[in-house]
């Protein structure tokens, strides 16, 4: 089978308001900070370090993940090879499934002692953070394109090329099997709210409990998604677009924001820190954060042509973006 989305996964301050809606506009890229006599000072990026982290050419996948206690950051990616880091960018561990396989992406369960992956050949697989596996999940007939952790027993929701999100507990029981149209392909849980968000390739996010009851659809008028996240407090979800814009939903389903970020291109990734600052990655290989308000607050530009992910640090200060090629820098926000 040819996996038609590799290609698709690695490709003045306006603001007007509709409505409860905002939709921002972003400016001419610099890599200063953007000044504002506005509510919010300008946020300064500043790189703690830059790494290799994953040896990536030509169509390549790479996804990051702290853990929820801050102490270890996951990438993934198609060299087919998962790496703990420290939250200093040290490594720890390599992880290389048997046979090696592509991997889409990773994540860690709650209490950070172990680690999912989701990979090409249809395997989900689960590891301690010692490298030990502790289980394989077999149940798609296709690539598994996300997964997550949603409860302290290993309970886990995964998705998939094939149109399917299955949950399952204790590493191996089915629990749930939904199908929707279009490929699953990013996901989300909050524990907060104890919903699931997952992506369709045809521009919607299905919530879902950990029963597998669809709570609601939303419709995002994006195009395919890229990326989503839940707010801290799981009363937000942010999304990345194919359309070049970035948006905030509430759980309603009410888009409360849009920002264009660009003309020309896609948002490859997104996170929101529990300030409600927003962090964009995208294919003109520019990191930007922006307030709920729409407000660009900096940008970074690391001149390495495509970003591919990002993710906030659970102390809402620090961030980590990852370059298609696989570099990962590390930055602090002041």
């Amino acid at each position: 089978m040819k996996h038609k989305f590799l290609v698709s996964f690695l490709l003045g301050l306006t603001i007007s308001f509709a409505g409860a809606q905002v939709i921002a506009k972003t400016p001419s890229v610099n890599n200063a900070p953007v000044t504002r006599s506005v509510n919010q000072s300008p946020i300064q990026l500043e790189v703690i370090k830059s790494y290799q982290g994953h040896t990536l050419k030509g169509e390549a996948i790479i996804q990051i993940h702290y853990s929820q206690d801050g102490n270890y950051l996951l990438s993934t990616a198609t060299d087919g090879l998962a790496k703990l880091w420290t939250a200093d960018g040290e490594l720890v561990r390599e992880f290389a499934g048997k046979p090696v396989a592509m991997i889409f992406n990773g994540a860690f369960s709650r209490d950070g002692k172990a680690i999912i992956t989701a990979g090409y050949n249809g395997v989900a697989r689960i590891w301690d953070v010692q490298g030990n596996v502790l289980g394989e999940i077999l149940g798609h007939t296709s690539a598994v394109t996300d997964v997550v952790f949603f409860s302290d027993d290993m309970g886990v929701v995964t998705s998939s090329d094939d149109g399917t999100i299955e949950g399952w507990s204790n590493i191996k029981e089915p629990l749930f099997t939904v199908t929707r149209p279009g490929v699953s392909r990013n996901m989300d849980f909050n524990a907060q709210t104890n919903l699931i968000a997952v992506t369709q390739d045809i521009g919607e996010i299905t919530l879902l409990n950990p029963a597998g009851k669809v709570v609601r659809i939303i419709e995002t008028d994006q195009g395919r998604l890229n990326d989503v996240n839940f707010s801290q407090d799981g009363k937000l979800l942010v999304t990345a677009g194919f359309d070049g814009t970035a948006r905030v939903f509430n759980l309603d389903g009410q888009e409360i924001l849009k920002i264009d970020v660009l003309d020309d291109g896609w948002v490859t990734g997104v996170a929101i820190n529990q300030d409600n600052l927003i962090a964009t990655v995208s294919d003109d290989g520019i990191l930007r954060v922006w307030n709920l308000q729409g407000q660009l607050l900096g940008q970074y530009n690391p001149n390495l042509e495509r970003l591919g992910s990002v993710s906030f640090h659970p102390n809402g200060k620090n961030l980590a973006i990852a370059a298609y090629h696989g570099t990962i820098i590390l930055l602090e926000l002041q």
